[in-house]
Formats: structure tokens, C-alpha cells, sequence
């Protein structure tokens, strides 16, 4: 994968301390908005955008979600790959709210399972994934 950049979504509040760890697990299980670190990115120059999205207790991470709602209708050419620990997550329905709120289909979906620590499988590829080469 030539040129490619990375750009990681931080967030704000209470930095290095237990309460950020709190913080950010009720703003994931309560859809609240969190505040995310600034960035300056142009996502027009990019063929393809993959968006990693972390699944926690069967719901999207607060700050991949408050990054998707700041940039409605600025990403294009997206895919994702959905990171869970649950055998089931509910794919279909996040799917459907991410390409309601990025505003077009995607162009692929792929679900990565998370099992113990370090253990990771793909679970599920659909459409031109990045992902199917590795499977």
C-alpha cells in the first residue's frame, strides 16, 4: 500500500487518567458526543479512506463516532473494517448508520474478530476489501 497516511482519532478530555477511560466508555454507551484532537486533513486527495472502527459492548467507539458526525458528507470512497470482541456484532445496522452519515455506500466492509489479547481473525469480507488479501 504506496502512499498511505494515518491518522489517529485522540480524545480530549482527562488525558492519562482513569477518568479518561471512564470517560470515553460512557460517552460509547451512552452515543453522547465526545471531543475529539484537533486535525488537518484533506480527505479529497485520497482514493480510498479505510476507517478502522472499534466495537465496544456492541457499540461503535465515541470518538470514531464523533469524528464520522464531524466529517458528514466530507468522506468519500470509504471502507470499513468493523474491530470486535463479540462473535455477533451488529453489523448490518452500524453499517447502514455509517453509510447514512458519510452519505454514500461503501465500497467495503470487512469484521475483524478480536479473540484474547493478541489473537485476531477475519470474520466476514464484503466488496473490494484491503482485507482480501490477507484472508
Amino acid at each position: 500500500m504506496e502512499n498511505t497516511s494515518r491518522l489517529e482519532i485522540v480524545p480530549m478530555a482527562y488525558r492519562g487518567t482513569a477518568r479518561e477511560y471512564l470517560h470515553y466508555l460512557y460517552c460509547t454507551l451512552t452515543r453522547r458526543k465526545m471531543e475529539i484532537d484537533l486535525y488537518k486533513v484533506d480527505f479529497a486527495k485520497y482514493d480510498r479512506i479505510v476507517l478502522m472502527i472499534p466495537v465496544i459492548c456492541g457499540m461503535m467507539s465515541a470518538p470514531m463516532r464523533s469524528f464520522i458526525l464531524q466529517e458528514e458528507g466530507n468522506l468519500k470512497n470509504v471502507e470499513y473494517i468493523i474491530i470486535h470482541k463479540g462473535l455477533k456484532a451488529r453489523q448490518p445496522g452500524l453499517v447502514r448508520w455509517l453509510d447514512r452519515h458519510i452519505g454514500q455506500k461503501h465500497l467495503a466492509c470487512s469484521s475483524i474478530w478480536q479473540q484474547g489479547k493478541h489473537e485476531l481473525h477475519i470474520t466476514y469480507v464484503d466488496g473490494d476489501s484491503v482485507l482480501k488479501q490477507q484472508k
